[in-house]
């Protein structure tokens, strides 16, 4: 599974890809919320790991944009925030945000809900074959 880490703290930031890397994800990591959107635009992920604050727009600014895209609608996100007032969590929760999870984040809490995500990601041809996969 491909995830786009949007983080503009850097020791955050390391620490999440290390542990996604780890569990065998593909990471590519944006640290502000334009390089976040034209890496999303470039190459669609299958999840977006999203900070609230981050330089060069919000998180919030970057849920509006990419529920006006047809092409990354659909992309689960999953928003990581040491922003605790509940009206902008609310908002994010309204733009579609799938879970927020505090700072710092609880990686088994965040595995499971990669792994939600990840089992409602279509299967690609040929998978039905695959070892562990059911005919």
């Amino acid at each position: 599974m491909n995830i786009l880490l949007a983080e503009d703290d850097h020791l955050q930031s390391r620490l999440l890809e290390h542990h996604l890397l780890d569990r065998g994800f593909t990471v590519r990591t944006a640290f502000d919320a334009r390089s976040a959107w034209e890496s999303a635009e470039r190459n669609p992920p299958d999840a977006i790991l999203l900070d609230l604050q981050m330089p060069g727009g919000t998180g919030l600014t970057f849920l509006k944009k990419k529920n006006a895209s047809a092409r990354l609608r659909s992309v689960p996100v999953i928003v990581i925030t040491a922003m605790e007032d509940a009206l902008v969590r609310r908002m994010a929760e309204q733009q579609g945000a799938q879970t927020i999870f505090s700072k710092p984040v609880d990686l088994m809490l965040l595995d499971v809900t990669l792994e939600s995500v990840r089992s409602r990601l279509p299967q690609p041809r040929g998978a039905e074959g695959a070892p562990g996969s059911r005919k």
